[in-house]
């Protein structure tokens, strides 16, 4: 090789090298905006599936569920770093639903929502269910499962959740999701940064939350699709207005807003009636109680006087004796009624309260016995 030649090549080489820094360089200066999710890996164990049976109340009945969950993939969720990884210049609002859709959507827990639908459709047709219904038949499920929140608490993978049938407000929301949306609902996660929430939205034409097109469905207490949860447990008043992050492509959406409305507002009534008419009735029974007072101690002189034999005293007595149980009998009927009203407002309110995983049931029960 000529000196000529082996200059050019030197020259060839050391480009390559300048280039070839030069790449790594903006890679270590200017890395590739990208998120690096939580993902799982399925630890093989060899061993038999783990069955989460688990019981709730719906509508006028009990549900069970009995849900093979592969052990494997189990292990691999709780083995997961949860953490998410950030590399370049990411928004808080993109990172954060990579991280919840990755969560969601691991394709090692395709199995487990599969066969979770398959006992949810077979109530379904056991029950004769409408969208509307089964749809309140997965959201009670995942709001039934025991609230529970650590100290030391990273999201959970939904699988994690159904074996331990227990979760904080993410976790349970990541389960409720990934099942509308296998079930083609319209679902987004609702996240709340400043107040630390998650609930989700069901998409919805009516009782939509805060003008987005979704209805709200809180997750970690039973409770009625389309009413907002008004505190947190901790006192704390949902105010921000939340990220939305879409889970799936589906389009069913819930189409009862209407009745969740006239149940919550029957629910305001209800406990506002009661509330008015207990101070009523209060004040009625403070009022009876001194006419009966008197009529007992103008009772007991006309009784005294009788038997002393001052019958001119006493027949004299008689009249006020009959105006005063007159009165007294009117006063007691109007107690008697306006109690009996009372009594009414406070059963419907507390028959709402208490019977949230039957909407169907509880319109047609406020329908029935709300007061006019």
């Amino acid at each position: 090789m000529t000196g000529r030649a082996y200059s050019a090549v030197l020259i060839i080489l050391a480009m390559a090298v300048l280039i070839l820094g030069g790449i790594l360089l903006a890679g270590i200066l200017f890395p590739e905006n990208r998120v690096v999710t939580p993902h799982i890996d399925p630890v093989g164990t060899g061993q038999p599936p783990i069955i989460s049976t688990f019981t709730y109340a719906f509508e006028n009945c009990r549900v069970t569920l009995l849900v093979p969950v592969n052990r494997s993939v189990y292990e691999g969720a709780k083995k997961a770093d949860e953490s998410v990884t950030i590399i370049g210049n990411i928004s808080e609002d993109t990172w954060v639903t990579d991280s919840y859709r990755a969560m969601t959507d691991d394709p090692a827990q395709e199995e487990l929502y599969k066969d979770i639908i398959v006992q949810f459709r077979k109530i379904k047709a056991e029950k004769n269910l409408d969208d509307d219904e089964y749809l309140e038949l997965m959201a009670v499920y995942v709001q039934s499962l025991k609230y529970e929140t650590l100290e030391e608490n990273p999201a959970k993978f939904p699988v994690e959740t159904v074996v331990d049938q227990a979760g904080d407000c993410d976790d349970k929301s990541l389960l409720l999701a990934g099942l509308l949306s296998c079930e083609g609902y319209s679902v987004a996660l609702h996240s709340f940064g400043p107040e630390k929430h998650m609930a989700i939205g069901v998409g919805s034409r009516d009782y939509q939350y805060r003008n987005t097109s979704y209805t709200f469905v809180e997750t970690t207490n039973v409770s009625y699709v389309g009413i907002p949860t008004e505190k947190l447990g901790s006192g704390i008043t949902l105010q921000s207005f939340p990220v939305i992050i879409p889970i799936g492509s589906g389009t069913r959406s819930y189409t009862a807003g209407a009745e969740t409305a006239y149940i919550h507002d029957s629910l305001l009534r209800s406990k506002q009636g009661a509330e008015e008419l207990e101070s009523q009735v209060k004040t009625l029974q403070t009022e009876i109680d001194g006419k009966h007072a008197n009529l007992l101690n103008l009772e007991s002189r006309m009784q005294s006087l009788r038997a002393s034999g001052r019958i001119s005293e006493y027949n004299a007595l008689v009249s006020t004796h009959n105006e005063q149980v007159s009165a007294y009998n009117a006063g007691l009927d109007t107690y008697r009624q306006m109690y009996a009203r009372y009594e009414r407002y406070a059963t419907v309110h507390n028959y709402i309260l208490d019977h949230q995983y039957d909407r169907k049931g509880v319109y047609e029960y406020i329908r029935t016995n709300m007061p006019v």
